[in-house]
């Protein structure tokens, strides 16, 4: 697949495409290159702008989560049972659970955790996603789209995407990848440009059966005796 490279001015434009005043000078070039139509996803992705800004905005613990489980439909069970079981370890606010992961040593492996005790599964992608809106110069997301584009731009690096259960390990290659392309902004820039390029090519890529679309499964290996106590959750 006769992909992009995704030099910073490259990510800036697909990033534009979440705003009011998309670059669209190269639009032309990037849709030869990639047969792919472009135009037609731009509406998409202000409308999915404008729901970005709406969760940043909520401060309600119940609504935060359930907004992010809403827009990037990783369709998790039991969100008010997480919210309850958040509620106990005194997090009752978006705020509040800011708090304990950027200042209290609350892990993305505690709430993976967590979110097994309420809906059963080991939520991974959802995880990151709340774990981005935190804090997006820390954690970058994985999802099936982002993973996939990513495989496909480092499929000979020394990590394979099997391994990337292990978050240290994935963003071991996510920062790889962004040395590699010289590639100095924020993994939220980065992540947008990953899922909205593969968004624009999966339709046609997927159909032609280069791209496949897995989930990440979570490595339970990496849970490791925390300081918080769950016990009674």
């Amino acid at each position: 697949m006769n992909l992009i490279t995704p030099n910073q001015e490259v990510v800036e434009i697909f990033n534009s495409f979440w705003t009011e005043s998309p670059i669209t000078n190269e639009i032309k070039l990037f849709e030869d290159k990639g047969k792919m139509d472009i135009t037609s996803y731009i509406v998409q992705f202000k409308d999915y702008s404008k729901k970005d800004r709406t969760i940043r905005d909520t401060s309600d613990l119940s609504a935060f989560l359930s907004e992010i489980n809403s827009v990037y439909h990783t369709r998790v069970k039991g969100i008010e049972k997480l919210v309850t079981k958040l509620n106990r370890i005194k997090v009752t606010t978006q705020e509040g659970l800011r708090e304990i992961i950027k200042n209290q040593g609350f892990t993305l492996e505690d709430f993976v955790n967590i979110c097994k005790m309420s809906s059963g599964s080991y939520t991974y992608s959802f995880a990151t996603k709340v774990f981005s809106f935190i804090d997006d110069e820390t954690y970058p997301i994985i999802d099936s789209f982002v993973s996939t584009l990513l495989d496909n731009y480092i499929y000979e690096d020394k990590i394979p995407k099997s391994k990337w259960g292990d978050y240290s390990k994935y963003k071991e290659n996510y920062l790889n990848f962004m040395k590699h392309y010289k590639l100095n902004i924020s993994f939220k820039n980065v992540d947008k440009f990953l899922w909205t390029y593969c968004k624009i090519l999966a339709d046609y890529w997927a159909d032609m059966g280069v791209l496949h679309f897995e989930p990440v499964a979570f490595d339970t290996n990496t849970l490791k005796e925390s300081i918080w106590d769950t016990s009674t959750l």
